[in-house]
């Protein structure tokens, strides 16, 4: 049986701030439209994401993520950056506090069949970069940064 690691450290810590490293996946269709999911808890768009696992890479749990959301098999094809400050800063419905690491890959559809798992994600759509709808604060930088194309990775 697999532990639940954040779970368990909550059972510890109860809703107190931890580090939480989480990856987001950027995703293009053939005219550069970029995939997002209107998120079932804010009504806000924001691209396929999750919490890396314990014995998980980044890369690996962007992979998993985006399968689950979105019925997309991917790979990661480039890091764009890895990404933190206070807009990553986050509290959950259930009061639980965290403050995010993201690593942003762009990512290369190899599979699937796109689909919203209706459970995090009520829609997807592809957006044109430059008119992208209402997003959570915190995937505004990392989607701009995407989108520039730079040749190195960001961080701060």
């Amino acid at each position: 049986m697999t532990v639940n690691y954040q779970r368990w450290l909550r059972s510890f810590v109860g809703h107190q701030r931890l580090l939480q490293l989480a990856a987001s996946a950027l995703i293009r269709d053939e005219q550069g439209g970029i995939l997002l999911g209107r998120r079932a808890d804010l009504h806000l768009w924001a691209p396929p994401s999750g919490v890396v696992q314990l014995g998980e890479t980044p890369a690996r749990t962007i992979s998993r993520e985006v399968k689950e959301e979105t019925g997309l098999e991917t790979e990661p094809v480039k890091l764009i950056g890895l990404y933190a400050g206070s807009e990553f800063e986050w509290t959950y419905a259930n009061g639980d506090q965290a403050q995010i690491i993201s690593a942003f890959f762009e990512c290369r559809v190899i599979g699937g069949t796109l689909r919203a798992d209706r459970s995090e994600f009520l829609e997807l759509r592809y957006f044109p970069p430059t008119a992208l709808p209402s997003l959570m604060p915190r995937y505004v930088r990392m989607l701009r940064d995407g989108v520039e194309g730079r040749e190195a990775g960001f961080y701060d």
